[in-house]
């Protein structure tokens, strides 16, 4: 099928209105042996975080200075000095501008405890956001509530805990996870849900960037749900205004301006900006070529990938559409840092769920292929990107081996331009690949009332036979091939048929 044809072909499914069957979060697949799964994976959750603990407070690391987290806390802190200081002063160790919206400074203002207080409960509300982030995408894969999806949490938690996006999100102190916490949980309830959205308004007036979803939301033609993340993230801004409403207006007012302001702190062709415009600016020294091309790609991008995203949620895939969705948020954006890519989480599994029902060696391939990609190792690496032994062991992606800062960027050889990008091209990759697969499977169509029976007169009864037998005939055709190679066929988080390997 052409490229045209899909496009169209999806902008009339798009638009043409069609019922669809409201995500009801319906959970049908328990996991086998849950008792064994959870005597596994409360001792591997331990383990892991006792482990991290150490490794952050003992070792003489970067890991418990938390810079993010301190930037966060002394623009709380200026508030007490002047509300004008908020977004015209930096902050920090670092010195770094506060560019997040003033409902997220004022959670920072007044705390009951001080900076090192700050990093423990940082560190703790980002553990268990990651374990709730667990939690829900499992269950929108359908997994009930039961023992062994405790058991299977734990262990994915255990895993994911390591992967460099996560690690890097509780060095920094950031709120990524917060974040991915607010809008998965959100999108896992059912759409019947009357407050559905407000995770989504929330996490948009704590940082901008999930303002995305309002538009999944409207595209999927959950119109309720989009106008409570609407009005949840009016809240927030009007709570800004009788709160700090001088910082309110200032940042309102010049929002392009403080934005950018990151941009001359640090640079966008930085090693760690791991987004569409990062790799430009890294390959072209010309600004406006770059901005021409990176709005270029951005609108091919946004279109495949929110086309699929919404035929994905349409058909019943919700957490596939939502993870197509969180990439996208990624790829687009001017700046995303490597501890942006939270989203690895859920696709990770979303790609073990997808293995599981598979059941074949090269989808394991694939589950540990994306690990050993994504996942921190112990090295030696300093500020520069180069191996140093003279530093401590701290965790680093695989893209990090690569000379890096102070324009480094510009001199890559051919190897180390795609190690250096690797983030960004193999979320971009998947990304475009899946959203076409799911573009052009005619057999992943948008979930409809049921149909109306159709009536044969008694006239024709030999023609009634036949068609009663014929759909039995076919029905067990397609049980018997289903049966043969394990799977129902279709992408995502659909029905398993088969059952899950380690659950029943």
């Amino acid at each position: 099928m052409s490229f045209h044809r899909v496009l169209v072909s999806s902008f009339r499914e798009l638009l043409t209105l069609a019922p669809r069957a409201p995500f009801t979060g319906k959970k049908d697949k328990t996991f086998r042996r849950g008792r064994l799964l959870l005597m596994a994976g409360i001792p591997a959750a331990l383990l892991t975080v006792g482990l991290w603990v150490w490794w952050s407070v003992t070792q003489d690391v970067i890991f418990w200075r938390m810079l993010d987290l301190n930037v966060y806390y002394g623009a709380a802190e200026s508030l007490e000095r002047g509300q004008q200081r908020l977004y015209r002063e930096n902050h920090g160790d670092w010195e770094l501008p506060f560019i997040y919206p003033p409902f997220s400074a004022y959670i920072f203002y007044k705390l009951p405890f001080g900076f090192g207080g700050l990093q423990w409960a940082m560190t703790v509300t980002s553990f268990v956001s990651l374990a709730v982030i667990v939690w829900a995408a499992w269950g929108m894969l359908g997994h009930r509530r039961t023992w062994g999806r405790v058991g299977i949490t734990l262990l994915t938690f255990a895993a994911v805990v390591w992967f460099e996006p996560v690690a890097w999100t509780l060095i920094w102190g950031q709120v990524n996870l917060v974040l991915l916490a607010l809008v998965l949980v959100d999108l896992s309830f059912p759409d019947s849900r009357r407050w559905k959205g407000i995770g989504i308004g929330i996490a948009a007036g704590l940082k901008l960037t999930p303002a995305i979803f309002v538009v999944y939301l409207i595209i999927t033609r959950r119109f309720r749900a989009a106008a409570v993340a609407v009005g949840a993230f009016l809240a927030t801004v009007a709570f800004g205004f009788l709160m700090i409403p001088r910082a309110s207006k200032e940042y309102w007012t010049n929002l392009g301006e403080i934005s950018n302001k990151v941009n001359g702190e640090l640079s966008v062709g930085t090693l760690n900006n791991q987004s569409i415009k990062g790799m430009l600016t890294r390959l072209i020294d010309n600004e406006t070529v770059v901005t021409g091309i990176w709005l270029v790609l951005c609108a091919a991008v946004v279109v495949i990938g929110l086309l699929a995203a919404a035929k994905a949620s349409l058909a019943g895939r919700e957490l596939l559409g939502v993870v197509i969705v969180g990439a996208l948020s990624l790829l687009v954006s001017p700046i995303s840092w490597s501890h942006h890519w939270v989203w690895v989480v859920p696709a990770f599994i979303l790609l073990v769920h997808t293995a599981y029902r598979r059941a074949t060696r090269l989808w394991w391939a694939a589950v540990g292929a994306f690990f050993v990609f994504y996942a921190s190792w112990p090295m030696k690496i300093n500020a520069l990107g180069e191996w140093d032994d003279n530093v401590p062991f701290q965790p680093f992606g695989l893209m990090w081996l690569v000379p890096r800062d102070g324009g480094r960027e510009k001199d890559w050889n051919i190897w180390q331009l795609f190690v250096g990008n690797s983030y960004l091209l193999g979320g971009a990759v998947l990304t475009v690949v899946i959203s076409w697969l799911v573009l052009t499977n005619t057999r992943l169509a948008p979930n409809a009332v049921p149909a109306v029976p159709v009536i044969v007169p008694e006239a024709v009864p030999a023609v009634a036979s036949a068609a009663s037998g014929g759909g039995k005939t076919a029905k067990a055709s397609a049980d018997a091939a289903a049966a043969k190679d394990g799977t129902s066929g279709d992408p995502g988080d659909g029905p398993d048929r088969r059952g899950v390997e380690i659950g029943n």
